[in-house]
């Protein structure tokens, strides 16, 4: 993921007039704190029921991280379109 997270930078620094690319770099670092913690907490638990509910939140936060990438590959490929079209 850091390695993503790197390149995704450059997309920022790219397009840092586009506010709406800022707040989609700034969702996928929220995501990205937020996958760590649960992963911490996942692996410190021993209940059934809490193991449960993060593997649960897990699958929740992968997904929303996958679209946020998706989106941010889309915004990316529209950037370079425009300096083509130009």
């Amino acid at each position: 993921m850091e390695g993503i997270l790197k390149g995704i930078r450059v997309l920022a620094g790219e397009t840092a007039k586009d506010e709406e690319c800022g707040e989609l770099i700034r969702e996928l670092h929220r995501v990205k704190n937020r996958l760590d913690t649960v992963n911490r907490n996942f692996d410190m638990t021993a209940d059934e029921d809490l193991l449960e509910s993060y593997i649960y939140e897990l699958n929740a936060l992968l997904a929303r991280y996958r679209y946020l990438l998706r989106t941010a590959r889309e915004k990316r490929a529209k950037s370079d379109l425009r300096g083509i079209l130009r």
